[in-house]
């Protein structure tokens, strides 16, 4: 049992681990979203105001230091306004429980409802041509651990066409191998879907294994060795868009995301011929509908940038470099791995 302190890392410990899942009954997939957004402000706060995790309190939830965050979301890390929508619901969801439990949140929690929800324009359609995701894959530095891990996350991501929930919570047991190659994802709605695997996904997979040693346990990991975030994802894609955009100019007009990868991979099957039916099944959509309404690829400019065949992604390869142990013991990585573990067990 969790015993809760009233101290902010108390009672961020207890909402993600206890309050969230078991009296709120959030779904596995919202308690990961929501822990994401807190660990993404107080890095945010950490960084701006040069102050360690244990000095962060409830002074620093006041509506105008989270309004300049929302805002640093969308203009510094460039993400959508549904996620921005998001990471403003996860802190209000923390302070409502907070204000519960400390009085001294009320007044944070009473400003923060006053932030208003950011109409969203709509959804975003874009997604990356052939050459854009090539560019991306080769912008990756394979010589090094770092490069390593995110040559096969990129590969991972589209591969798949896995939510980032869905991803990071991937370990290699989930693979198959043989006359088949398949993954076994954990999806919305806590559902199980197999996906198959192409062959150039299989053969950097099982070269990462051979070349890293790693054959169990978390497939993605970020820079200190564990299971990497959603928003670690996040930052390593924008990151790479932004190096590859040097190349493929067309970059800079898109928002490389998670999602970006998803849609990309599913645009290119159905301008390949596959079938709505068969594409729906690997997004784990539950009614064709969705699917339809997600994809937006009927006019001839679409199709014209993707023409070129998923052949030409098979032209790089990943190279074994030296693997360097990595530990990080701050608190934030602490609670991290102990959510994850229930998350991903439960």
């Amino acid at each position: 049992m969790i015993r809760m302190t009233k101290t902010f890392a108390g009672l961020l410990e207890y909402f993600v681990l206890t309050y969230a899942p078991k009296e709120a009954g959030f779904s596995p997939q919202t308690v990961r979203s929501y822990y994401t957004a807190l660990e993404q402000y107080v890095l945010w706060i950490r960084a701006t105001e040069g102050i360690s995790m244990e000095d962060v309190n409830v002074a620093h939830f006041d509506k105008e230091r989270i309004r300049r965050f929302l805002l640093y979301l969308e203009t510094e890390e460039n993400v959508g306004v549904s996620t921005r929508n998001l990471r403003r619901a996860a802190i209000l969801s923390f302070l409502g429980f907070a204000q519960q439990v400390c009085p001294l949140y009320a007044n944070a929690y009473a400003q923060a409802k006053t932030i208003r929800v950011k109409k969203n324009p709509g959804s975003d359609k874009s997604f990356l041509t052939v050459e854009e995701y090539k560019a991306m894959l080769e912008s990756v530095d394979i010589a090094s651990y770092n490069g390593l891990n995110h040559y096969l996350m990129l590969t991972i991501l589209y591969d798949t066409a896995a939510r980032v929930d869905e991803a990071v919570r991937l370990n290699f047991e989930d693979f198959s191998f043989g006359k088949e190659n398949t993954v076994t994802i954990f999806g919305k709605g806590s559902k199980y879907r197999r996906v198959f695997l192409s062959q150039e996904c299989v053969k950097v997979l099982q070269g990462y294994m051979k070349r890293a040693g790693r054959s169990s346990g978390p497939l993605l990991l970020n820079k200190n060795g564990e299971r990497v975030s959603d928003s670690g994802i996040d930052y390593v894609l924008k990151k790479y868009a932004a190096l590859a955009a040097e190349k493929v100019p067309s970059l800079k007009r898109k928002r490389v995301s998670p999602h970006t990868m998803r849609r990309s991979r599913a645009t290119h099957m159905l301008l390949n011929g596959i079938s709505i039916a068969a594409i729906q099944r690997i997004l784990g959509h539950s009614s064709i509908k969705t699917t339809q309404a997600y994809l937006d690829a009927g006019s001839e400019a679409m199709a014209k940038a993707v023409q070129k065949s998923e052949d030409c992604l098979k032209e790089s390869g990943v190279i074994r470099p030296d693997i360097t142990d990595w530990h990080d013991e701050d608190i934030l990585r602490r609670l991290k791995r102990v959510v994850n573990r229930r998350i991903i067990t439960s």
